[in-house]
């Protein structure tokens, strides 16, 4: 399968028009045509539905289309992560988790960037399974998580903080006042929790049976949103940076805390950049390696 054949399929599948995406890429509609239903042929599936106005991903498609751009973000890492005797370059993708911490990380971009400015980062939010799947796939080099999935198969680099876990309130709501809430104070309360099985099950654990969890999230943004314009309760890490107007951060007691660790695979070569970066660290130290 040639590469020029995936492009030609994701710019179909982001214009939803053949000739919009033939004008874009320079080339014929006959020629994006026959290559998408060579494409379709070679997979024995079919891609897309075509109508008189626009042409539209089909399930199946829709699964194509997250594989052909891995392919291509795998190929274009390949092709940027190169150096020569005197200056590193190359491109570091970094899915990180939305925690206070990250401040620590994103110090560390900052001042690698100042010794090597021809590396480029590439920074991304999901929760811990999703950077997991991320790493995994080789669309991430390093993940900046909470220790709530299986960390077994990756390098782990602790950075000796710790997270503490509390609730998010409305200012108005009759927790917000508290210096700290118990089990006891949520166990009549609707609940928004992480979408995390383990994080559930921890949080189910603390505070017992009567547990009502009303809605689960991801990330904590729109969360935030959800809270405001009910009285529901947000289980969340400390976000004493990010509440804004309205909301109230109260830990809980006894305290709750996770460390946050930085995740990237096990491989016996790294590219330049992220074995410069990594090394950056210090206590991600590689040269013994």
């Amino acid at each position: 399968m040639d590469l020029r054949v995936l492009e030609y399929f994701l710019a179909v599948a982001d214009e939803e028009n053949i000739s919009h995406a033939a004008e874009l890429l320079h080339v014929s509609q006959p020629t994006i045509s026959r290559q998408l239903m060579d494409l379709e042929e070679e997979l024995d599936r079919k891609l897309f539905i075509r109508t008189n106005k626009k042409v539209i991903l089909t399930e199946e498609g829709m699964l194509f289309r997250e594989t052909a751009e891995d392919i291509l973000k795998l190929y274009n890492r390949a092709k940027a992560d190169h150096t020569d005797q005197n200056e590193i370059e190359g491109e570091i993708y970094i899915a990180a988790g939305e925690i206070e911490s990250f401040d620590i990380v994103a110090e560390k971009i900052r001042d690698f960037h100042l010794l090597h400015p021809k590396v480029l980062f590439h920074i991304y939010s999901g929760n811990a399974e999703e950077i997991c799947a991320a790493i995994d796939k080789g669309t991430a080099d390093i993940g900046f998580i909470i220790q709530s999935v299986n960390t077994m198969k990756y390098e782990v680099c602790s950075l000796n903080t710790s997270e503490a876990w509390g609730i998010l309130v409305r200012k108005d709501h009759r927790l917000a006042s508290k210096e700290y809430v118990t089990a006891r104070d949520l166990q009549k309360e609707k609940l928004i929790v992480p979408d995390n099985s383990r994080l559930r099950n921890d949080i189910r654990e603390w505070i017992g049976p009567r547990t009502h969890v009303a809605a689960t999230y991801t990330l904590l943004r729109n969360t935030m949103i959800l809270t405001r314009v009910s009285d529901w309760v947000t289980v969340c890490l400390e976000t004493r940076k990010q509440t804004g107007d309205g909301l109230v951060f109260v830990p809980f007691s006894p305290q709750r805390v996770s460390s946050a660790s930085l995740i990237w695979k096990k491989r016996p070569v790294y590219s330049p950049a992220l074995f410069e970066f990594l090394n950056y660290f210090g206590i991600c130290n590689l040269n013994d390696k």
